[in-house]
C-alpha cells in the first residue's frame, strides 16, 4: 500500500468523527452528547453557589438582647422628657432613670452615638466588625432635643452637686453644659468638645427644662470636678444618691 492510500484510510475516519461531533453539539436536544452537556449545564442548579461579591460578603448584623432592650429604654427616657409640653407637664430640674448599660465593649462592640443637628437629635448605634456597622431599627431622631452633660469646666458640676445633693438653697449657673455630640460604650462616655473620656454610671438623665438632655460622666474621687460627679452618687448605697432623694421626695421624677 502507498504512502496516499494510508493517509487516506486515516484521514477518512477523523473526518468521519469530527462531522457527527459537529452535528450533536448543533443540535442540543438530542443525542448522547446532547444529553451530556444539559446535565453538564444543569449542574449548577444542585451544586453550592459560592459567589466573593461584595452584597454577598456582607454577613447579617446582630445586637445582643440586652442591649437592643437598653438602648430601647434609653429612647423612652428621652421621649418622656421631651413629651411634657405636649402633654401639659411641666419639665423643669426633673430626673429620669434609664435602667443604665451593661457592658456594651469597646472596639466591635455595641456603641451610640448623639449628634447634634439643627433643633433636633440624631443618635446611631453601631456595632459589628470594628463597630462600624449600624442597626437602623435602633437608630433615632428626637425632636426638640438638645444633648448636655453635668460636666466641663466653669464649676457646672459643682453647681449641680451644691444645689440638688448638697442641700445647697441657690441654684447657681451654669449647672449644665450643652455639647454637639458624645458617644456611649464600653460603659463609659467620651465628649471630644470637652476632652472628655470617663465612666457614664448610674443610668440617670436630667432635663433642666424639657429641651436639654443630659447624661451624667463620673468620677472615682472627687465628690463634684469638671469630668463629672462621683459614681456614688447614683447608688443607693449612698445616703444623698439621687434615686434616696427622689424615693423621699426631695428630687423630681419626671412622668
Amino acid at each position: 500500500m502507498g504512502v496516499v492510500s494510508k493517509v487516506f484510510f486515516i484521514l477518512v475516519p477523523l473526518v468521519f468523527v469530527l462531522l457527527v461531533l459537529t452535528i450533536l453539539f448543533i443540535n442540543d436536544g438530542g443525542g448522547l452528547l446532547g444529553e451530556i452537556k444539559q446535565a453538564a449545564l444543569g449542574a449548577k442548579d444542585v451544586l453550592p453557589k459560592v459567589s466573593v461579591g461584595l452584597e454577598e460578603q456582607k454577613a447579617e448584623v446582630t445586637i445582643p438582647d440586652e442591649h437592643r432592650e437598653q438602648i430601647l429604654n434609653l429612647q423612652k427616657a428621652i421621649v418622656l422628657m421631651l413629651s411634657g409640653e405636649a402633654r401639659g407637664v411641666p419639665r423643669e430640674n426633673c430626673f429620669a432613670d434609664y435602667g443604665g448599660f451593661s457592658a456594651l465593649g469597646e472596639e466591635g462592640g455595641t456603641s451610640l452615638t448623639f449628634e447634634s443637628r439643627g433643633d433636633k437629635a440624631v443618635m446611631k448605634v453601631f456595632v459589628g466588625s470594628g463597630g462600624k456597622q449600624t442597626i437602623d431599627d435602633l437608630s433615632a431622631e428626637f425632636p426638640g432635643m438638645k444633648p448636655c452633660v453635668i460636666a466641663g469646666e466653669g464649676s457646672v458640676s459643682k453647681n449641680f452637686f451644691n444645689y440638688f445633693l448638697g442641700g445647697k438653697p441657690e441654684l447657681i449657673y451654669p449647672y449644665y453644659q450643652p455639647v454637639k455630640s458624645f458617644t456611649i460604650n464600653n460603659n463609659g462616655i467620651s465628649i471630644p468638645q470637652l476632652d472628655i473620656k470617663n465612666n457614664l454610671d448610674g443610668g440617670w438623665l436630667f432635663t433642666p427644662d424639657g429641651q436639654h438632655v443630659c447624661f451624667f460622666p463620673t468620677n472615682k474621687f472627687s465628690t463634684a470636678d469638671d469630668d463629672g460627679i462621683f459614681k456614688g452618687f447614683f447608688s443607693v448605697s449612698q445616703e444623698n444618691s439621687i434615686p434616696n432623694k427622689i424615693n423621699r421626695g426631695e428630687l423630681q421624677l419626671c412622668n
